[in-house]
């Protein structure tokens, strides 16, 4: 039997053909199984599941209303007669962006409550279980649009008005909350801003496949099929999360349970929006008021730009006639655009324009020269096999004390964002054919990387017990502004509609987030090498 011989590059430990180990395939099997099934993965897809689900009943929603209002129209007026379309008069069309507008409003004002109860779930149970509270909760809600969509006219849209109250405790800022808070813990500050707008992309996709086939199914069935088919997803989403989602957070600690149950940490998301001192690198101590100006630019640029998807809907339902397959184009169109571009785009933007913003290659050097530099000894020195590193399991928290250094872009990044929205919705003003609405539903997405940017602002800003209640914070800011757009600028919208201008809202719309811009300006970073002082500290280190 013939032995080959051995040099100095044969392996030790050979199997009998002389390959290598046969347990690389499992434990490269196993590592691609953790990233793709991985918790921040079952995440990102939790929120595509629920966007589905909503953006189903969305498209439906106006043609609904627009139904009741051509029937309670026509109660107390002479029959229609005549040919086309008999809803399609300047009544309906402002009674329907009124209800629409109230709706919206009921909507926004139960989920400015429903934050600080989904966020006291959250610190009370964890997010699997938040998050199973508000897809049931939905559920319930959107069976009771079921028999308001049966009963019609004025009953019905009294049916709508009503159970959206079911909001405050469970609703769709809710679940969100809950998913963002769960990334923020599982991602390393340097991936968070990118993570954010990952999770955006992936609920804005959800967003848009709901408009196609909410449209679709009620232009094929009936207009009632497509709440029933939420319904059914609603329970696939309960059963999803309860099994899937993570139970607890990484950095939890004791305290912070016990400091949980606590009501002041009922309000806690509102302490976060206050100026905050810092210690300088000399020794002086300052305030800084960045998140009061970060919160109130983001207030303005989604007051400015929150009411367009609904804009362009009744825009293009009044004056063109768009029906619900048409609208269902419309949003899936700008919903796929925007979820592509944060999924895929927005990372990039992200990456490459912090390089640029910085302009700090000493860090990539030193990453190269510190392997170097060490030469592992000890058994404990040596890093884990590649082959059997799971990168997302188990859940746990990244390094306390790693620094985003790219903060500033992000901050820049909001600023521009505002500039691009603020054009395209000045442009889509002049809007004279369907295609031009289109063209505008399909643009705006691109100016969509503000929010996600602004929650790894926030984050970074605050310290990482905190996390949580900077991401409710300014969660909070974008549900009020949300309320707000809706009721003033539907008023706006009906009133103009009215008068038969209602493109001028657009312009309205356009003006405010060139304000929110200018706002923004006076949002800046803390100075260079200083440290934030808590409100506990500050007093213990003034007397000394």
């Amino acid at each position: 039997m013939a032995v080959t011989a051995a040099d100095e590059t044969s392996p030790l430990l050979e199997n009998d053909n002389g390959t290598a180990p046969k347990t690389a395939k499992p434990a490269r099997a196993a590592k691609v199984a953790g990233t793709v099934f991985g918790p921040a993965n079952r995440i990102l897809l939790a929120g595509f599941m629920m966007s589905f689900t909503l953006g189903i009943t969305q498209v439906p929603i106006i043609y609904v209303f627009r139904l009741m209002e051509c029937d309670i129209f026509y109660t107390h007026n002479p029959p229609f007669d005549g040919s086309g379309d008999r809803c399609n008069r300047r009544e309906i069309n402002a009674g329907t962006a009124t209800q629409v507008s109230i709706l919206g409003m009921s909507t926004s004002f139960s989920g400015v409550f429903n934050l600080f109860i989904c966020g006291y779930f959250i610190k009370l149970w964890g997010p699997r279980w938040a998050f199973v509270s508000q897809t049931t909760l939905l559920g319930i809600r959107v069976s009771s649009q079921v028999f308001g969509v049966t009963f019609g006219g004025r009953t019905g849209e009294i049916i709508f008005q009503a159970f959206q109250a079911i909001g405050i405790i469970g609703g769709p800022r809710g679940f969100q909350l809950v998913l963002n808070t769960a990334v923020s813990e599982l991602v390393a500050a340097k991936d968070r801003t990118a993570v954010f707008g990952r999770l955006q992309g992936s609920t804005m996709l959800g967003t848009a496949f709901g408009y196609l086939l909410g449209g679709i199914l009620g232009d094929i069935y009936n207009i009632r099929r497509p709440f029933e088919t939420a319904f059914f997803l609603y329970v696939v989403c309960t059963i999803y999360g309860a099994l899937f989602l993570p139970t607890r957070t990484g950095n939890e600690t004791t305290n912070q349970k016990k400091s949980s149950r606590g009501i002041s940490e009922f309000f806690a998301p509102i302490k976060v929006i206050a100026s905050h001192k810092y210690r300088l690198e000399s020794g002086k101590v300052v305030k800084v008021y960045s998140l009061v100006f970060l919160a109130l630019g983001i207030f303005l640029g989604v007051f400015a730009s929150g009411y367009a998807p609904i804009l362009l809907q009744m825009y293009a339902t009044s004056e063109f006639n768009f029906g619900t397959t048409e609208n269902g184009y419309l949003m899936f169109g700008n919903s796929a655009i925007r979820g592509v571009f944060l999924l895929l785009m927005f990372p990039k933007i992200i990456s490459a324009g912090r390089i640029w913003f910085n302009s700090t290659p000493v860090s990539t050097e030193a990453a190269h020269t510190e392997p170097e530099s060490h030469i592992p000894i000890n058994p404990e020195d040596f890093e884990a096999d590649e082959g059997g590193e799971v990168p997302q399991e188990p859940v746990q928290s990244p390094d306390l004390n790693e620094e985003d250094s790219g903060t500033g872009f992000d901050l820049f990044f909001v600023r521009w964002s505002l500039v691009i929205d603020s054009l395209v919705t000045f442009f889509a003003g002049f809007s004279s054919n369907g295609w031009q609405v289109y063209l505008a539903g399909f643009l705006l997405p691109f100016a969509s990387g503000s929010a996600p940017a602004a929650k790894g602002v926030m984050t970074e800003l605050c310290p990482p017990e905190q996390r949580p209640d900077a991401i409710s914070a300014i969660t909070l800011v974008e549900s009020m502004a949300t309320l707000l757009t809706q009721g003033l600028f539907g008023l706006i919208f009906a009133a103009f509609s009215e008068m038969g201008k209602p493109s001028l809202t657009f312009f309205c719309n356009a003006g405010f987030a060139v304000f929110g811009f200018v706002v923004l300006f006076m949002a800046y970073l803390p100075p260079e090498n200083s440290k934030r002082i808590d409100d506990d500290d500050s007093e213990t280190e003034t007397e000394t």
